[in-house]
């Protein structure tokens, strides 16, 4: 038996894209074990992934600062023997702990990132596609001398429980059989990715014009769940998911779906992890960053028409403030475009799914 340790903290997002390389991994070498040191809300990702442990670190408590990371590396190291510590997140905190495993004596590898090759994107705006995240995680695993692919969607699994309670609501929501099931997800952690719900009230009219579709709101905290009941009430065949269900259900009924629209965001990573069709839209951000809607065609990822601005991308992760009044780039893209695209790319047809 071989026991691996493997780090990935957060963020929602860079935690699901580790599901496809981890069960991989897992389901090709029967003798691997690994311990998986994340948060308890990301649980759900990992469902059903034999021989993973997964541990859930005090950062705010008994494990906060540089005392309590040397107490979270006691913990793991009693937690082994480890052959490996393979870390997927390459922060502060995982460095320091690493460390703690390098001085005594456990192998270490660590992600590369690609700082250097985004930067010098952001500074030069000339667009190359790197590696994606997922294919990241899978070459740590091979310099740690372990096979990782990646394979093919669905990557991610759910209970039986959460399964018939998402097939429930689901299903009651639909009117008759034919009605396209499309998850919308309008928010994202910051303003340079956000379309804007006037643009999805434009869009969902589009679609009811032409198409028997049937509208599920995902994602958003507290105040972006407030906005999203203002959204629901635009038409009646639109529904509020966010802040009503667990997050293994929301997996479960993403799966269900027909389409998911969403922006750049922890939804269009479990909605193309899930198998779904996905379409993203692109705003200060860019696709090429090797943080796509993995598995999925080039041209579902909207975004503007190129030539137009010359700020574009302004950052990585979308957390450069825009420099004009409103977000440029995302009022390049038009609802009607959108609309257009999505009946080129013929996205606007149910599939039938297992189980229903």
């Amino acid at each position: 038996m071989k026991k691996i340790l493997v780090f990935r903290l957060s963020a929602m997002g860079d935690v699901a894209l580790t599901v496809p390389v981890i069960r991989n991994v897992l389901e090709t070498d029967s003798d691997l074990h690994i311990t998986l040191v994340t948060r308890p809300f990301f649980a759900p990702f990992f469902f059903g992934i034999p021989r993973l442990k997964l541990y859930f670190p005090d950062l705010d408590g008994k494990h906060k600062g540089l005392k309590g990371l040397y107490r979270l590396f006691l913990k793991l190291k009693n937690m082994g023997p480890f052959e490996e510590v393979i870390d997927l997140h390459s922060v502060l905190r995982t460095k320091i702990v690493s460390f703690f495993f390098r001085l005594s004596g456990t192998p270490v590898f660590s992600i590369n990132k690609g700082r250097g090759e985004k930067n010098r994107m952001i500074r030069t705006k000339k667009i190359k596609v790197l590696k994606h995240s997922t294919t990241r995680y899978a070459d740590t695993f091979i310099k740690a001398g372990i096979d990782a692919k990646i394979g093919k969607a669905p990557y991610i699994d759910y209970s039986t429980e959460a399964f018939q309670n998402a097939r429930s609501y689901l299903l009651g929501k639909i009117p008759e059989k034919g009605y396209l099931k499309i998850g919308l997800s309008p928010f994202a952690n910051t303003a340079p990715k956000i379309w804007g719900l006037e643009n999805f009230k434009e869009l969902i009219t589009l679609i009811n014009q032409n198409h028997k579709a049937v509208f599920f709101l995902f994602g958003g905290g507290e105040k972006e769940i407030k906005l999203l009941k203002q959204l629901e009430q635009h038409c009646e065949n639109i529904h509020l998911v966010a802040g009503k269900f667990t997050l293994s259900e929301e997996i479960a009924m993403i799966r269900m779906l027909d389409l998911m629209i969403a922006m750049d965001s922890s939804n269009m990573h479990l909605a193309s992890l899930s198998g779904i069709r996905t379409i993203s839209v692109w705003g200060g951000t860019h696709p090429a960053f090797g943080f796509s809607a993995i598995g999925q065609p080039d041209e579902y990822h909207i975004q503007p028409p190129e030539g137009i601005l010359s700020c574009r991308p302004c950052s990585v992760f979308g957390g450069k403030k825009c420099i004009f009044p409103t977000i440029r780039c995302m009022e390049l893209i038009k609802a009607s475009d959108l609309y257009d695209r999505l009946v080129k790319l013929d996205v606007l047809t149910p599939k039938a799914k297992a189980g229903e």
